[in-house]
């Protein structure tokens, strides 16, 4: 299986560093400058499946980069990270809280904990391998989501420092997972 997987493109609470979280913010005009550069990095290459968070950041992202070559499937478990009380306020206060520490597993404010982030990571990424594993799929979700994908297909532990890497808007990140063989 190849995955694709790719962060919405910008929106104004991304140029003023304010937390989205589950707040439905549209692209703005940079933001789909960037979802149509993606389109035309990826244009040589041939989705089976495309899944999308329902927020319309990444569902339109989404749709501008198959541009109808595929369905946009939206998928609950690519939500963005919940930011609670957190969201509409600016992104170094959630940064300066620690909601990146594993073994802190934090989730005041009613911020979704990191542990509950990563399992639902993968639950999704166990789900695509179930019903998708000889397909090249594109994945367009969050930053936080696509974080925790990230580090649930390549691994980690309790010490992994998960804020280096940092998920740029409408970036392209590409993944080969070979099927696991039953011994």
């Amino acid at each position: 299986m190849v995955i694709y997987m790719v962060r919405h493109g910008q929106t104004d609470y991304n140029k003023q560093r304010i937390m989205q979280g589950l707040t439905d913010v549209p692209l703005n005009e940079t933001g789909i400058s960037q979802a149509l550069d993606a389109k035309e990095k990826l244009k040589n290459v041939n989705f089976d499946t495309c899944f999308s968070s329902p927020l319309k950041r990444a569902k339109k992202t989404a749709e501008i980069i198959v541009d109808g070559k595929c369905k946009v499937m939206e998928d609950n478990l690519l939500l963005e990270c919940s930011m609670g009380e957190l969201e509409k306020k600016p992104y170094d206060l959630y940064k300066s809280l620690g909601y990146w520490n594993y073994e802190l597993n934090c989730n005041e404010h009613g911020v979704e904990s990191i542990k509950d982030l990563f399992k639902r990571a993968k639950k999704f990424l166990d789900k695509i391998k179930n019903n998708h594993s000889n397909e090249t799929i594109l994945i367009v979700s969050h930053g936080a989501l696509i974080r925790a994908l990230h580090y649930v297909i390549i691994g980690y532990d309790s010490n992994t420092d998960f804020l280096k890497f940092n998920v740029k808007n409408a970036e392209v990140y590409k993944y080969e997972i070979k099927e696991e063989k039953d011994d």
